[in-house]
C-alpha cells in the first residue's frame, strides 16, 4: 500500500461510475451521488433518495442538500449519478436538482441513472435515454488503484455500518473488566488534578497504540471509555487525531466503538468519526455520528462533526489544534 494521495482521470460517463464506489468507499444503492470540480474545494457527496410515498418536497430537499455546499464551496461544475430501478423518483429529484442549479449557475458536466447493467443519460440522446448503454466496470483501472492505495470498497452502505457495530460478547468483557477496576459504579474524574492524571494516562495509551497499530485491553478500553466520560479527558485523545495520522486513530477507535458497553459509546464514537472525516471517510463519520446519537442525540463533538459534513467543510480547514489541558494543574 501507499500513502501518496490518489488521483483519478476521469474521461467518460464509465469512469465516473467506476470512480463513485471508491471515493464513497462502498457501492451506492437507492441513491444520487454528486462529484464536483471547478472550485476552491471540490468534494463528493452521497445522500439517500426519496420514495414514491414521500411528499414531493422531499426532491427539493434532496437537491438543497447538494447544491447548498456546492455553492458555499465555489464550485463550478458537477456531475450527478442516480442509482435506482425507479424512474419515476429519479425523474423528480432530477428536475429538482436541474432547476437547482440554473438557479445557482452550476455547470452540470453529466448526470445519468445507473442500475447495475446500463447507464441512462439524462439528457442527450432521446434514445440513448430511452434504452441506455451497457457497462462493466468489474475490472476497471480504478479498482486496481483503489487497492493500490489500500482503500477497500465495500459492497453497500450497510456493509460499512456493521464495521462498526456492537460485538456483544466483546462488549460484556469490557463490562467486566470495568467491575473488576472497581469503575463501573465510579464517578468519572472531575477535579482538575484527576482530569490532569487521566488526561496524561488516555495520551500516553492512545498514542502508543496508534502508533504500533494495536488494540486497547478490555482493562484498558474499560479505563479509556470510563474517563472520557470527562470531555476535558476525552479531548486529551481527541488534541492527537491529525490528519497523517487520522488513518491509525480511525482505526483504533473503530475497534473501541465495537467493544465498549453501549453506555460509554458516545466518547469513542465521536472521536473515530472525527478521525474518518480527517481520514477522508466522510460516510464513516457519519455512520459514527449516528453510532454516538443512538446513545446521547445531543452529544457536542457529534454536532460539530454533522454540520461541518453538511457543508462539505474540507477536514484541512478544521483540525483539533487545542490545548486540552489548559487551566489544569500542572
Amino acid at each position: 500500500m501507499t500513502s501518496t494521495p490518489m488521483t483519478l482521470h476521469v474521461r467518460c460517463t464509465e469512469d465516473l461510475i467506476a470512480a463513485a464506489p471508491v471515493v464513497l468507499g462502498f457501492r451506492p444503492a437507492d441513491s444520487v451521488v454528486m462529484i464536483t470540480a471547478g472550485g476552491e474545494h471540490v468534494f463528493h457527496a452521497r445522500t439517500s433518495l426519496p420514495t414514491r410515498a414521500d411528499p414531493r418536497t422531499a426532491a427539493t430537499d434532496v437537491a438543497q442538500k447538494l447544491i447548498g455546499p456546492a455553492r458555499r464551496n465555489g464550485v463550478r461544475r458537477v456531475v450527478f449519478l442516480f442509482y435506482s430501478d425507479d424512474e419515476r423518483v429519479v425523474g423528480r429529484v432530477w428536475t429538482a436538482l436541474r432547476h437547482g442549479c440554473e438557479r445557482a449557475r452550476l455547470r452540470i458536466v453529466d448526470a445519468v441513472r445507473v442500475d447495475g447493467r446500463r447507464y441512462y443519460p439524462l439528457f442527450g440522446d432521446k434514445d440513448l435515454r430511452e434504452v441506455g448503454i451497457s457497462y462493466d466496470v468489474a475490472g476497471h483501472p480504478f479498482a486496481a488503484q483503489a487497492v493500490l492505495h489500500g482503500i477497500v470498497v465495500e459492497k453497500d452502505r450497510d456493509t460499512v455500518v456493521a464495521t462498526v457495530a456492537p460485538d456483544r460478547d466483546a462488549q460484556r468483557a469490557v463490562q467486566a473488566a470495568l467491575a473488576r477496576a472497581g469503575l463501573d459504579a465510579a464517578q468519572p474524574p472531575h477535579s482538575g488534578t484527576d482530569r490532569r492524571r487521566w488526561g496524561d494516562w488516555l495520551q500516553r495509551v492512545v498514542g502508543d497504540h496508534t502508533a504500533r497499530g494495536a488494540v486497547a485491553s478490555d482493562d484498558e478500553l474499560a479505563r479509556i471509555g470510563w474517563c472520557m466520560q470527562d470531555v476535558r479527558v476525552r479531548d486529551a485523545a481527541w488534541a492527537l487525531i491529525r490528519r497523517p495520522v487520522a488513518d491509525r486513530h480511525q482505526a483504533f477507535w473503530a475497534e473501541a466503538v465495537r467493544r465498549t458497553p453501549e453506555p460509554l459509546v458516545p466518547a469513542p464514537a465521536a472521536l473515530l468519526g472525527w478521525a474518518a472525516w480527517q481520514a477522508g471517510h466522510g460516510a464513516l463519520a457519519w455512520i459514527a455520528i449516528d453510532r454516538c446519537r443512538e446513545v446521547d442525540p445531543a452529544y457536542g463533538v457529534a454536532a460539530i462533526l454533522a454540520h461541518c459534513l453538511d457543508q462539505a467543510v474540507p477536514p484541512g480547514a478544521v483540525e483539533a489544534d487545542f490545548a486540552w489541558d489548559e487551566g489544569l494543574p500542572a
